[in-house]
């Protein structure tokens, strides 16, 4: 019966849902209404629902209708919903099938075009959607379908929502004087993103479109508040707790909005739902750069950003209509986690920054302690040299008791083996300074606190958080400097496939990488098929692989190589990946998006990409558990069974080095050259 299905999944007493007792008896002609929901459940989607026979054929579609005939969406046939349910809104009890806020999204009349058991197309008369669109069934079940616009956008002027697009840089300077004519920011010395925001989805990227390894889904929130809006926003995760401050607004729902002055875009911004629990529009002050400044630099934040109020946004380029001013300042003390990002004070705008020094930290030996207020600080002499550990007793691995004090002990254990491997290579900190249970965020400029004896190497970095065209990395080459990134809790330290030379200059890269990622339904055990596989092909080469966990739930593969060119390796490790992936393509893929990792193993190969970092050997990684990227013995990669053969904490690498010493030592020994795929 048409609507069995849609009463079996719902209890009449529980929810607010239209539940008739009767099926429809079919009309003639069809019938022509048609209804778009906006339904918040588990996960935002819209479900569009075309009158036919009586009831409601209904497809729930995750991203929204397309606007513009060159996006497909997919599109899920879900059960018939009676007529009644056309004029339905309300919340659906937790618990009931289909848990969440449903609204009225559009609705009016439709035409049919076309009409069969595999294709469905419709001519819209609504407010919101209007024009042609197609239905098509694909695959082998009856629920999966496709939806794409069938005749172009109603806008001939609308523009697709980019995918590629670098954020406007600044121009280091003082206050602009005078400075009518200019509105002030402040800067958090966080993460520089772009937020793509479509269909209800948030996707974050680097300044150079590439996804962020950590996703934050604290953020998905953004999306289910805009909705169907689309926007590309410029922003910074930074403050503390790390939270979205977001600071322009790059396009609009089809408009191309660089080419309005700041102001515009600003008033644009203004006119959005841009506030949430972890993620906010930043303050923007007109005028009193001074008073704005003095206020950065009382509460320790980096940098104030003059933009121009008359200036497009120009992607990648810095013009003079912006200018960055360093406040001088030395941020304060990372404070406790909160719910969103602090309230600027009045006048200020701003925000405890997120990458606020920890620059006291401690354990092992020769510890000195004292205690200030609430704040335990202990000192360890390492070389010479005392290295300060603030609360050493701070549990950062709730789930074992895991403390700071641990995590100095650890790569003080492991200094040996570790520092080889970092030295020479740019390190990017992650921090948990909170612990591993609360948020974490990437630090890479560490100018404005680090020690006097810890080295750094200044690197171009177009599209830093700061405006900046360059940043101030550590080099992390002794123990000590070991012990003040364990201060920071910054328990992960990831480096690129290349080193500096004396004078700072990027080397070509001497490391080739495979990073092999399991997806849903495989393993790590998987993983070490693929990675003997991945030797193999190596082999054929003269290059010797070295196989290591990553400390989480895959594998890396490492060889020594020298190259002529820093895309080489890149080249060749896509071209294994890809020869690999077209071998054997029900276990083995060499693509990045998620549906086509199901049950294989993501050889990922863009790791090579300069730009990119991997976790060092012997790092701890910000898990529940204080696992390590611990390198392996190819018997150990044979051997594997069960995914917890190869399962490493950091109380299992004392006795593996004394065991098998640094299984990576050879890839400092000179490397093979790279040939070409």
């Amino acid at each position: 019966m048409p609507l069995d299905e849609y009463r079996r999944k719902r209890d009449r007493g529980r929810t607010p849902e239209p539940i008739p007792a009767e099926d429809p008896t079919p009309a003639e002609p069809h019938g022509d209404v048609f209804v778009i929901q906006q339904h918040h459940a588990r996960s935002l989607h819209w479900d569009l629902r075309l009158e036919r026979d009586g009831v409601l054929a209904s497809w729930a579609v995750p991203k929204g209708l397309p606007e513009d005939p060159g996006t497909i969406r997919l599109a899920v046939r879900t059960e018939d919903h009676p007529m009644e349910y056309a004029d339905f809104a309300g919340d659906i009890p937790a618990g009931e099938y289909g848990a969440g806020r449903m609204t009225i999204w559009d609705r009016g009349r439709y035409d049919t075009v076309k009409w069969t058991d595999t294709e469905v197309q419709v001519v819209l008369h609504g407010s919101r959607a209007i024009g042609r669109y197609v239905l098509l069934r694909r695959g082998r079940t009856p629920k999966e379908w496709l939806l794409r616009r069938g005749d172009p956008a109603r806008d001939p002027d609308r523009r697709p929502l980019p995918r590629e697009l670098s954020p406007m840089l600044a121009t280091p300077g003082p206050l602009p004087e005078p400075d009518e004519g200019w509105c002030y920011e402040v800067r958090f010395g966080g993460t520089r993103v772009l937020v793509r925001v479509d269909g209800g989805r948030v996707e974050l990227l680097d300044t150079q479109s590439m996804p962020l390894p950590d996703r934050h889904p604290e953020l998905a929130g953004l999306g289910a508040t805009l909705g169907s809006t689309a926007v590309l926003l410029d922003g910074e995760i930074g403050g503390t707790p790390p939270g979205l401050w977001i600071s322009d607004l790059l396009h609009l729902d089809g408009r191309d909005c660089l080419e309005l002055p700041y102001s515009e875009r600003r008033a644009l911004a203004e006119s959005l739902p841009l506030t949430g629990p972890h993620w906010r529009l930043a303050p923007s002050y007109p005028g009193g750069g001074a008073a704005v400044l003095a206020a950065a630099a009382e509460q320790g934040l980096p940098a104030v950003l003059a933009k121009r109020a008359n200036s497009p946004y120009r992607p990648g380029t810095s013009d003079g209509d912006w200018i960055e001013i360093n406040t001088g300042a030395t941020p304060p003390p990372t404070s406790a986690s909160a719910e969103e990002p602090d309230q600027p004070p009045d006048g200020a705008g701003t925000a405890p920054s997120s990458t606020a020094p920890a620059t006291a930290s401690a354990t092992a030996p020769a510890t000195r302690a004292r205690t200030g207020g609430s704040r335990t600080v202990s000192s360890v002499d390492i070389d010479g040299r005392r290295v300060r550990l603030a609360n050493p007793d701070k549990v950062i691995y709730p789930l074992t008791g895991f403390r700071k004090r641990d995590v100095l002990a650890h790569y003080l254990e492991v200094a040996g083996a570790m520092l080889p491997h970092l030295a020479g290579r740019a390190v990017t900190l992650r921090r948990w300074p909170d612990g591993v249970d609360a948020p974490s965020f990437f630090e890479k400029n560490v100018s404005r606190h680090v020690p006097s004896w810890v080295r750094t190497v200044r690197l171009p970095t177009p599209g830093s958080a700061a405006g900046s065209e360059s940043i101030d990395y550590p080099l992390i080459d002794d123990a000590a400097g070991l012990a003040w990134v364990a201060n920071l809790a910054a328990l992960e330290l990831h480096v690129p496939q290349w080193t500096v030379d004396p004078d700072g200059e990027p080397r070509a890269p001497d490391l080739l990488v495979f990073d092999l990622d399991p997806g849903e339904g495989a393993t790590i055990v998987d993983c070490a098929r693929v990675a003997e596989r991945v030797a193999g092909v190596l082999a054929e080469d003269g290059l010797a692989a070295y196989p290591r966990t990553s400390g989480g739930k895959g594998m890396q593969l490492y060889s020594p190589v020298r190259v002529t060119r820093s895309d080489q390796t890149n080249e060749y490790a896509k071209a294994v990946a890809e020869r690999l992936a077209a071998a054997d393509p029900a276990r083995v893929t060499a693509v990045m998006a998620k549906q086509r990792r199901r049950g294989r193993v993501f050889i990922d190969w863009s790791q090579n990409n300069p730009a990119k970092t991997t976790v060092a050997s012997y790092s701890l990684r910000g898990r529940q558990r204080p696992t390590v990227a611990t390198p392996l013995t190819w018997d150990e990669v044979g051997g594997c069974r069960r995914p917890e053969d190869l399962v490493f904490t950091a109380a299992d690498l004392p006795d593996r080095l004394a065991r098998h010493g640094d299984l990576m030592a050879p890839l400092l020994a000179g490397g093979h050259p790279l040939p070409v795929r």
